[in-house]
C-alpha cells in the first residue's frame, strides 16, 4: 500500500523497519527494485544502500552464526528506509520482498567454533558460551516481542 512521502522523510525519525540485526544464523533476502534497504557493516549507525541487482538475493548474517564462528562473521545491523529517490509524486511506491530466515534445528548445541594455535601458538578462546539453538530463539523472541509486565498489566486494564 502507498504511503505518503512525508511520513517518512527523514530515515533517523521514520523508516519501514528500524535498524535492527537478525537473530538466527542467516537470512536470504529477496526484493524488487524499490529499494530502501541499507546496511551498516561496522555497526557505527553509517547505513550504505543495498541496491537491488535483478536476478540477486542478500544474504545477511545473523546473530546466532555471529556466535558459532566466533565472531569471525558479523552480524549485519540493517535496517529499511523510503526509497532514496522517490517520484515527484506525494505518495511512494510499495516494497515487495521475501525474508528466509535460517535457523539451526532446535535441539542443536551452538558453540564457537575456535581455531587452534598455528605455528605453536596460543588456541583461540571462544568469545561465548554454548547455546542450545531452540532456547536461543525462545529467549530472544521473547525479549523482542513480548511486553513487560507492567505493559501487559495496563494494556489488560486498557483493553477491560
Amino acid at each position: 500500500m502507498p504511503i505518503p512521502a512525508a511520513t517518512l522523510a527523514n530515515p533517523d525519525e521514520h523508516s519501514r523497519i528500524h535498524a535492527h540485526t537478525d537473530f538466527g544464523l542467516c537470512t536470504i533476502l529477496f526484493q524488487d527494485a524499490t529499494g530502501g534497504l541499507e546496511v551498516d557493516p561496522f555497526h557505527t549507525n553509517t547505513f550504505l544502500p543495498a541496491t537491488p541487482l535483478p536476478g540477486t538475493c542478500v544474504i545477511n548474517v545473523a546473530d546466532l552464526l555471529q556466535r558459532w564462528s566466533n565472531d569471525r562473521l558479523r552480524s549485519t545491523r540493517h535496517r529499511v528506509v523510503s526509497p532514496p529517490n522517490p517520484s515527484s509524486s506525494p505518495m511512494l511506491p510499495a516494497r515487495y520482498s521475501t525474508a528466509f530466515f535460517v535457523h539451526p534445528s532446535a535441539d542443536t548445541m551452538v558453540a564457537p567454533i575456535v581455531m587452534d594455535g598455528e605455528a605453536g601458538g596460543e588456541k583461540e578462546k571462544a568469545r561465548y558460551e554454548p547455546v542450545n539453538a531452540g532456547e536461543w530463539r525462545t529467549g530472544i523472541t521473547a525479549a523482542n516481542y513480548s511486553l513487560p509486565v507492567e505493559a501487559k498489566a495496563a494494556a489488560a486494564a486498557a483493553a477491560s
